[in-house]
Order: structure tokens, then C-alpha cells, then sequence
């Protein structure tokens, strides 16, 4: 990773976070690019990084996070997986469906169900795209049904230490479940959820997907 980008991550992760009155919490003390030694370890070995929030804001009980994923392959190709919204359904935990339903300028509109034992979940993401930064933002589409009452966040692609076969992707994502099962009993199961998808894009792409792109 170039000197400094993790930094900057963090940053951005952390713009996110305080819009919704939460701060992030590093763990153990940070390296000069803004992970903790066991941090880098972890990427370092393809293991998943998180760093978990829940906060109450007005009326919303917000659960999500930070979480950042070492892949295998070069940060194009983990970008242009992105990029197929076909391939969601691998890529997100627990994803029975995602397709394309709608473009707005620069933004793609896409349909997701999950399900897994009790958990269901249906809703609807407007997403900007952004190839030459390899940024993905995403929000809840509030124009169409959806199971969750508030999501937003972002995924982006950099080389991990400048390699030119390894990336990080980094994602932050902050949502309010509402009420029901999935505000309730499930709340715990739904936070696991939304930060396992950097280790799932992973999972894919060192899988199905790996000579797709």
C-alpha cells in the first residue's frame, strides 16, 4: 500500500462515521499508515479486519463500521469485479439475488435479497461509481421497498504495499435495520453481515471468479 494511503482510508472511513456521531476505535497502537501491528498482520495473512460501531443518533440505532481485506489478485481486477453487478450474489454474505433494476446518470440502482435460516432481507442501493479512483458509494434508495430503514457507505480499491497482484479493499458502511426480527433477536447476526463483505469479494475472486476479470 502506497505511504500513507491507509491514512487516508481512515479518514474517509472515519468522515462517515462522525456524520453519524460515531468515532472509530483502533486497536492496540497504530502504525505510521494507520493500522495497528496486529492489523497489518492480520491483512497481511488474508485475514479479515474490522473495527465495529453501534450508536444511537436521533431515532436511529445504527450498527457497521470499518472493515479492510487483502485479495489476491491485482487491484484492477478486484475493481472490475465491482463493477459486474451480476456477480453480487457471490460476493455478498448470504445474497440469494442482486440485479440490475435502474440508471440515474452516474448511478446504478440494484435490487438485493439475502436469506440465511431466520435472516431475510430485501432492499434497494443507489450506487455512484467512480473507475479512475476505484470507488463504489453506496445508499439506501428510499424510493423503493426496502427492510432496512437507513444504509450508506462506500468500498474502495488500492494495491496492498504496492504490490501489483495484491489488493486491499477498504469499506465502511453504517445502517439501521429498524424494527422487527432484524432490529431485534437478528440485530447481532445483521452486524456480522455488513462488515464480512470484504472477506466474501475475497472469497469469490479466490474462487468462481478468480479468472473471471
Amino acid at each position: 500500500m502506497r505511504k500513507g494511503t491507509a491514512r487516508a482510508l481512515a479518514a474517509v472511513a472515519s468522515a462517515l462515521l462522525v456524520g453519524t456521531g460515531v468515532a472509530q476505535q483502533p486497536t492496540g497502537a497504530e502504525t505510521s499508515e494507520g493500522f495497528s501491528a496486529e492489523e497489518r498482520r492480520r491483512l497481511s495473512s488474508g485475514q479479515l479486519v474490522t473495527r465495529p460501531v453501534e450508536r444511537q443518533r436521533g431515532g436511529m440505532h445504527l450498527i457497521g463500521g470499518s472493515a479492510w481485506q487483502v485479495i489476491e489478485q491485482p487491484a484492477e481486477v478486484t475493481w472490475r469485479a465491482l463493477e459486474d453487478t451480476a456477480a453480487y450474489v457471490h460476493m455478498l454474505p448470504a445474497a440469494q439475488d442482486a440485479r440490475l433494476v435502474g440508471r440515474q446518470g452516474e448511478d446504478r440502482i440494484v435490487a438485493i435479497r439475502h436469506a440465511a435460516g431466520l435472516v431475510r432481507a430485501r432492499y434497494h442501493l443507489r450506487m455512484t461509481l467512480d473507475p479512475a479512483r476505484r470507488d463504489l458509494a453506496f445508499r439506501l434508495d428510499r424510493q423503493r421497498p426496502s427492510d432496512l430503514r437507513a444504509a450508506w457507505g462506500f468500498l474502495h480499491v488500492t494495491p496492498y504495499e504496492e504490490s501489483p497482484t495484491r489488493s486491499l479493499v477498504s469499506y465502511g458502511v453504517m445502517a439501521d435495520p429498524g424494527g422487527g426480527v432484524l432490529g431485534g433477536v437478528l440485530r447481532g447476526q445483521l452486524h456480522d453481515w455488513l462488515l464480512r463483505v470484504p472477506s466474501t469479494i475475497r472469497g469469490y475472486l479466490h474462487g468462481a471468479g478468480a479468472g473471471r476479470y
